[in-house]
């Protein structure tokens, strides 16, 4: 019995053995026996790119006009809103006057008594004068009505000066527009305090526009008047349109040591486009340079580590790594481990692996 057992015993011992070597192999097999993955390959291309400074930068008009007033006094009425179209000779502010009225009421009834007063003293001073020539008058005489006369002649002429003054506040307390164009800014609201110099609304002709922009004191020296610079608008949907530098600050604001620039776009097409007060940037190119740029998307993460996946001559996934430069925008610069003309993988996702096998799309 204990004879027949020990063949039995073996062949048992050698198919547990050689099924557990096949669960082994199945477990084992390496991803160049799998199914091969189909993946989009790309060929690496270098580019030349422009360094240079980005400012952040406005649209502005070329003719704008910063209204204000030189009396003070409560606003009664600003009929007008940011964006409004007016045109020359519209109000746009309009300023309590009760008090200039009441000075200019009072001025002219002092004007009727002075230009009676006047008219009365020239007929006497043409009398004594007559009388003086016909010896029928004294010297003294003749100098007293003299000195009346120029009295009178002063006091009318300061009253006439007076009602001009006023007359000119009164011009302030209606504030116009002083061309046509688009109310660029709203500074005061009814029944706010207006003060002389302070600004009420501004004005802008949006038929001619500038960018500007401004720069610190250390980047002013590489800027030169009539370069080319590109502008550029997201909010109209303009990238890197061509402009010239017109204007460079000749002195910097002592407190932000900024310097202003202004550029303008030739093309009248796109002027059209533009509004005042849009955000831009204004790019000034300097040098030249040669880059290899890819898509983010190809790019693979381990750890600390990046890399791209490259095809071999048979077919077969190489994880190469890579060291990047900056990011702009879905792109992405390759410093090192990517030649032009090679081909790369774009959009690996997570199914590949080293050695995995590759089916090209």
């Amino acid at each position: 019995m204990n004879k027949n057992m020990k063949p039995i015993s073996g062949m048992l011992t050698l198919l547990f053995a050689i099924t557990l070597i096949s669960g082994c192999s199945s477990d084992d097999t390496t991803v160049t026996e799998q199914n091969a993955v189909e993946v989009e390959l790309r060929t690496a291309e270098a580019s030349t790119t422009q360094s240079g400074m980005v400012f952040p930068a406005k649209v502005e008009s070329n003719n704008q006009a910063n209204l204000s007033t030189i009396v003070m006094g409560t606003v009664t009425s600003v009929p007008v809103t940011v964006g409004d179209r007016v045109n020359e000779g519209d109000v746009l502010v309009r300023i309590k006057d009760d008090q200039i009225r009441a000075q200019k009421s009072q001025i002219e009834a002092n004007m009727v008594q002075a230009k009676a007063n006047l008219d009365n003293t020239e007929i006497n001073y043409n009398r004594i004068k007559n009388l003086y020539a016909e010896e029928s008058a004294t010297s003294k005489e003749l100098d007293d009505i003299t000195t009346m006369y120029e009295i009178a002649k002063a006091n009318m002429e300061a009253l006439e000066a007076r009602l001009n003054e006023v007359n000119e506040m009164l011009s302030y307390t209606v504030i116009r527009a002083p061309f046509s164009g688009i109310v660029s800014g709203k500074f005061v609201s009814e029944g706010d305090m207006a003060s002389p110099g302070h600004p009420l609304v501004s004005v802008a002709d949006p038929g001619s526009v500038k960018i500007t922009a401004t720069v610190a004191e250390n980047q002013i020296s590489s800027l030169e008047e009539g370069s080319n610079v590109s502008v550029s608008i997201s909010s109209a949907g303009m990238s890197d349109v061509p402009a010239r530098l017109t204007a460079i600050s000749e002195a910097g604001n002592p407190m932000s040591r900024q310097f202003s620039i202004e550029a303008v776009i030739d093309d009248a097409e796109i002027i059209n486009k533009l509004k005042v007060g849009m955000f831009a940037q204004i790019r000034v190119n300097n040098d030249e340079t040669e880059s290899l740029t890819i898509p983010a998307d190809a790019i693979v993460e381990r750890g600390q580590l990046t890399g791209i996946y490259t095809i071999s001559d048979s077919d077969r996934a190489v994880l190469r790594w890579v060291r990047l430069g900056e990011r702009s925008g879905d792109l992405i610069e390759v410093i090192t481990g990517l030649k032009p003309g090679e081909q790369f993988v774009y959009a690996p996702g997570q199914s590949i692996r080293q050695g995995q096998l590759l089916s090209i799309r």
